[in-house]
């Protein structure tokens, strides 16, 4: 593509626009199973322990819990939101998704709007990561349990030892092994665009795979009583322990509500589980065809299968296994409390304590359920990158760190400092390096506040029952005597990160406009035209 502005005789223009260097080598299948990768991450294995996320009542009614019919409520909505991704993809077939359309659409603030929401969504995007390496270890140590359980056999039985330190995933021996995870995400991020989605649709085939098997053999061989009856031997946890937990924690509902102080808490949950299903979006300058046909089977593809995960795959397995033991699992593993085997509610080992002559089954559904956590790290990390290239190509970071690599048609620089803030961030979880204060309980980072960043994307009714008011409320009760005050329940729940994310991006912002207008550049020209192809 051609320069938009024609250089001087005397050099370069100050504003000189060239071909991004991408290339559309993005098919609708690609489009589809990256915006899968994007979304599912632990919900094949685990998708019973969202059910006490929000630590409000779950019911049931006609055949589903209240769970599940809000993850049908709000796929109803979604698609409102798929529609819209797509249609902007359409006129805007550029990438870097919401900060080109922001940028575009709203007249004189959009750039500014635009550029916070993007630097913010790039760090939940990073939080997210953080939080998904220790997902891809811990669901290794229950492969090694599916196996301990099945054969018998002490390394595996032993296998929640593995990566720890004083029995959490945590110090050196997770330090290493996140490094391990880091360098395999770094392995299939770091393929040239065409093979980077090849790897991406293969893997992803493999775990939706994983996901019909978990469900098939689930509802044929998965019993409540057996379940029950073996979990004293395995695990020296009873269903009556269970039970006793869902009813203490608060999170068993009779019928369902979804009154302002339930539905928008689980709708924040369920909201947390479908982010990324529109993600082809933000490649839509890769894509190749008819975009709007691309993006749009992409997103509701995506989304289709997000419902039916939340909804019918996780409430008819969760019967067969007992949706009171489910939620008493669940509601203890959030709360910190001991959990069977210590581990979270995971559909594969619940399923081997319920029938262990099945192991391999069971297995072959972890180890592919394993993968969809690490697959999910490089589409966000190529996400961020196509971000950061938008970003550079409107001058808000130098020009470099969005640069195309030629080999790999993707912004080599952005993806390898997306991989370093990576294993910052693993750092941080891993060594006790941060004040108590900002860090508690013990100094190490806690990346829970991502939900926090993603959840101020939804809704103004979500914004204020589930966000809001409570925090009116706590912010009233910590400043009661004893309490600790409002800068102490700030730091404990992650609300003082999130404020000065948003605070630095600002910063970012004014320092960058006042660079850009001392260098004689017409900002206000920029943001008339949509970015190059």
């Amino acid at each position: 593509m051609a320069d938009t502005t024609a250089a001087p005789s005397g050099g370069r223009a100050l504003f000189v626009r060239q071909s991004s260097g991408l290339v559309r080598e993005v098919s609708v299948r690609n489009a589809l199973f990256y915006n899968t990768a994007a979304f599912i991450g632990i919900t094949v294995a685990w998708a019973p322990v969202f059910y006490t996320l929000a630590f409000v009542p779950i019911g049931k009614k006609f055949g589903l819990t209240s769970y599940g019919w809000t993850a049908i409520l709000v796929g109803i909505c979604c698609i409102f939101l798929g529609l819209i991704f797509a249609s902007l993809a359409t006129v805007m077939p550029r990438s870097g998704g919401d900060y080109v359309f922001t940028s575009r659409l709203i007249p004189g603030v959009g750039p500014f709007f635009a550029w916070v929401e993007s630097f913010t969504l790039v760090f939940a995007s990073l939080a997210v990561i953080a939080f998904e390496i220790p997902i891809v270890l811990h669901n290794t140590q229950i492969s090694g349990d599916i196996i301990g359980i099945g054969t018998g056999v002490g390394f595996f039985k032993r296998a929640n030892g593995w990566f720890t330190s004083g029995g959490s995933v945590t110090g050196w021996p997770g330090m290493i092994a996140a490094l391990v995870v880091i360098a395999l995400i770094l392995l299939v991020v770091i393929q040239p665009t065409r093979r980077f989605h090849r790897i991406v649709t293969a893997l992803g085939a493999f775990g939706l795979l994983s996901w019909v098997v978990m469900w098939v053999a689930g509802l044929l061989f998965v019993h409540r009583a057996s379940f029950e009856a073996n979990l004293p031997r395995y695990t020296g946890f009873t269903a009556a322990a269970l039970q006793k937990a869902a009813v203490t924690g608060g999170v068993v509902g009779h019928g369902f509500s979804w009154s302002t102080t339930v539905l928008p808490f689980i709708m924040s949950v369920i909201l947390f589980q479908y982010i990324g299903f529109q993600y082809s979006a933000y490649i839509a300058g890769e894509v190749r065809g008819n975009i709007k046909r691309g993006i749009l089977i992409g997103v509701l593809g995506a989304l289709f299968f997000a419902v039916v995960m939340n909804s019918f795959y996780v409430d008819t397995l969760g019967n067969r296994l007992g949706t009171t033991n489910m939620l008493g699992w669940g509601i203890n593993y959030w709360s910190g409390k001991p959990t069977p085997l210590g581990q979270a509610t995971a559909l594969p080992l619940a399923s081997t304590i319920a029938r262990p002559g099945l192991w391999p089954i069971w297995l072959f559904v972890s180890v592919a359920a394993t993968l969809w956590p690490l697959l999910l790290c490089p589409v966000y990390i190529s996400l961020i990158s196509r971000i950061s290239l938008a970003w550079s190509l409107d001058r808000q970071v130098p020009k470099w760190f969005g640069e195309v690599n030629e080999r790999l048609r993707a912004p080599l620089n952005a993806i390898l400092t997306a991989v370093g803030l990576c294993v910052v961030l693993a750092i941080l979880q891993n060594f006790a390096l941060l004040p108590h204060s900002i860090a508690p309980p013990n100094g190490k980072l806690n990346t829970l506040w991502a939900f926090g960043l993603i959840w101020l994307a939804f809704a103004v009714f979500t914004y204020w029952f589930a966000g809001i008011k409570p925090i009116a409320n706590a912010v009233s009760t910590s400043l009661q005597p004893g309490k600790g005050g409002a800068l102490s329940y700030f730091n404990n729940t992650g609300i003082t990160l999130t404020i000065a994310l948003y605070v630095i991006a600002v910063i970012i912002y004014i320092i960058v406009a006042i660079k850009n207008r001392v260098s004689g550049v017409e900002m206000s020209l920029l943001y008339k035209e949509l970015p190059p192809d």
